[in-house]
């Protein structure tokens, strides 16, 4: 039923669980599962670039965001491998989640999105702009909101 699942996750209680959905779907169907997070992008002013100079701090202050996406990204594999699940590729991008999350299942042929829902309302998700209500409505396969 489901050959190419793709699951968004952002450390959230729902996500983690939305993790588990898709790791049982993809082990139930043999499906390839594709664990992906979307972080925003940090615009580092010209005093925090000075900052970081002065303490010899190399990079981008995205280690931070790149720890804790490390992080989410390693509860949900543990997850997708405590189901049996075979193939588990994990994936980050940056950009608005909703249009990303539903960019990357189109051009990686997915035919379903699992994310995890707030248990908002369809009133409430359209009005305070929930990811699920977006994604949801963006996508044109099959979506899975997990509460």
């Amino acid at each position: 039923m489901f050959e190419n699942i793709v699951c968004a996750v952002d450390g959230s209680d729902h996500a983690l669980k939305a993790a588990e959905v898709a790791s049982a779907l993809a082990s139930k169907f043999g499906s390839r599962l594709t664990l992906l997070t979307v972080t925003k992008e940090i615009k580092v002013t010209p005093e925090i670039r000075r900052y970081l100079e002065l303490e010899h701090l190399t990079g981008e202050p995205q280690y931070v965001l790149d720890d804790m996406t490390k992080r989410i990204l390693e509860a949900a594999t543990r997850a997708a491998r405590d189901a049996g699940v075979s193939s588990v590729k994990t994936e980050v991008r940056t950009g608005p989640p909703a249009r990303t999350i539903v960019d990357f299942a189109r051009r990686n042929g997915a035919d379903a999105i699992v994310l995890g829902s707030r248990g908002l309302g369809d009133l409430e998700g359209a009005l305070l702009g929930s990811v699920s209500h977006k994604v949801a409505n963006l996508a044109a396969m099959t979506v899975i909101a997990v509460k």
